[in-house]
């Protein structure tokens, strides 16, 4: 759409209702130039503050004021953009734990005789899958290497076998294109993986490829899934395949692992308290005082790194001893050199909702720092930690924080995101217990440059509420709870 839509669909609005021009500039405060490049598509709305004082002098219906806010909020970023930002925000709204076995009511576990080499359906295809991950159950490596586009039955099969069976281990090569027509559907393959890409045993890499670019013939057998013994060979629409052994599956084989030892990782598993620690260390350029080194965080529950200190880190710190002097000492350095660039006004924002705030009152966990490396803190300590961060917002004003509204942003409980200015994205969600979380680092740029701009559409959709309320909340919140 383009913006002259929108200025249609305001000029219609506006001659199918009471108002002329003249009047409905003076009762909203608008200046009456203003009001007319709007209709004219002379001028386009910075933000929705105005259209929402038209909207309700017009006294529009539901309906017409989600179109015309609709209309709005495309033309504001482009279609495309606004698809993908979309995308984005139902992706963190959907991201969950990965489930226990426990969770599913089937068995995994299946026993053949023999198998078929080829698969001429989507149910010989799937057998062929499953007999071929049994093999490599049984094999030496028990290793599966798997190149596919998206996901599918054929996914959720892998998943469930990985998850069951820690000593099965998987290499995924992915291709991310390079071109913008298709980020949606990066972004779309980035959502499949989940929750994938969060099992230990998973090791994803990715090339980049011009997707509009690969045959669409279903004769073709492009993707692939390979064991010690086997490899399956499949067709471009996941409906058939070709089952290899012996010389052809070694010289596949070979091929695989030449593509992907190539190929970069997608992603890091944060899996030991170090990792966290050099996370947000990396995070920040310290050595270039004139580097952005902007954060801003996603989180259900508040971002509360910065207003820790030595007392609380030792105090609460559970994992190996051996690594406590070393933790302590980076993350202080980390939080004094990112307090002082708060000082010389380089920003930190961050958004958390009102059920997280409560949470972090009664359990003492936060989604940024992974449960299992932590004890709770105290119901006192997380005054004190609340306390540190009204102060410095209410010093900063690049310090800031605000209020997700729920009903227009649901972020997920124990979840967090957190971007920097390297446009690293950090991604954490607890389990179940309070003592299991998960937590990945995204190292695919083009994925990472679309989760920055996430931003943009809680601007554009007034996910938040704005600082004075946010502030005065949360200063109510802690008088409230002393």
């Amino acid at each position: 759409m383009d913006k002259v839509e929108f200025s249609v669909l305001l000029d219609y609005l506006i001659k199918n209702s009471s108002y002329s021009i003249k009047k409905l500039a003076e009762e909203t405060n608008i200046n009456r130039t203003v009001l007319q490049k709007y209709i004219s598509g002379d001028r386009f709305p910075s933000s929705y503050a105005n259209i929402e004082k038209i909207a309700d002098k017009l006294t529009l219906s539901k309906q017409q004021r989600e179109h015309l806010y609709n209309v709005y909020k495309i033309e504001k970023v482009g279609y495309h953009k606004y698809e993908c930002l979309k995308s984005i925000k139902q992706i963190i709204e959907n991201i969950s734990y990965p489930k226990d076995v426990s969770d599913y009511d089937f068995n995994i576990d299946y026993t053949f005789d023999s198998v078929s080499n080829f698969a001429t359906n989507k149910d010989e295809l799937v057998m062929i899958v499953r007999y071929l991950i049994n093999q490599a159950k049984q094999s030496k490596s028990h290793k599966i290497k798997v190149y596919l586009p998206k996901s599918n039955e054929i996914f959720k099969i892998i998943f469930d076998n990985l998850k069951s069976n820690s000593l099965l281990s998987m290499e995924l090569l992915i291709k991310i294109s390079t071109t913008d027509a298709n980020q949606l559907d990066n972004i779309k393959q980035f959502e499949n993986l989940l929750p994938i890409i969060f099992l230990d045993n998973c090791n994803i890499r990715y090339q980049y490829s011009d997707l509009s670019l690969m045959i669409e013939n279903p004769f073709s057998f492009p993707y692939l899934i390979s064991s010690d013994t086997y490899t399956l060979l499949i067709n471009t629409d996941l409906t058939s395949g070709i089952l290899l052994e012996k010389d052809i599956n070694d010289y596949l084989s070979k091929q695989f692992d030449n593509s992907f030892n190539k190929a970069d990782p997608f992603c890091k598993n944060i899996t030991s308290v170090v990792d966290i620690v050099n996370y947000y260390v990396q995070s920040y350029d310290f050595s270039n005082p004139n580097a952005v080194n902007d954060i801003r965080s996603f989180s259900f529950e508040p971002c509360i790194v910065p207003n820790l200190d030595r007392y609380i880190i030792q105090e609460k710190y559970t994992g190996p001893q051996e690594y406590l002097q070393f933790i302590a000492d980076f993350l202080l350095t980390y939080i004094n050199k990112q307090l002082t660039h708060i000082k010389e006004g380089k920003k930190f924002v961050f958004y958390f909702t009102k059920s997280g705030l409560k949470s972090f009152y009664k359990t003492g966990r936060v989604s940024e720092i992974p449960n299992q490396f932590y004890k709770p803190f105290s119901k006192n300590e997380v005054i004190l930690i609340l306390k540190r961060m009204l102060n410095l917002a209410k010093k900063y004003s690049n310090y800031q924080f605000y209020i997700v509204k729920e009903s227009k942003f649901n972020i997920p409980n124990k979840f967090s995101l957190v971007l920097n200015n390297k446009n690293d994205v950090l991604f954490s969600i607890g389990g179940k217990n309070d003592d299991t979380s998960v937590s990945i680092v995204l190292l695919e740029p083009i994925l990472k440059n679309e989760f920055y701009s996430l931003t943009e559409l809680i601007e554009l959709e007034e996910c938040y509420y704005d600082f004075e309320y946010s502030t005065q909340y949360l200063e109510n919140f802690i008088e409230e709870h002393r």
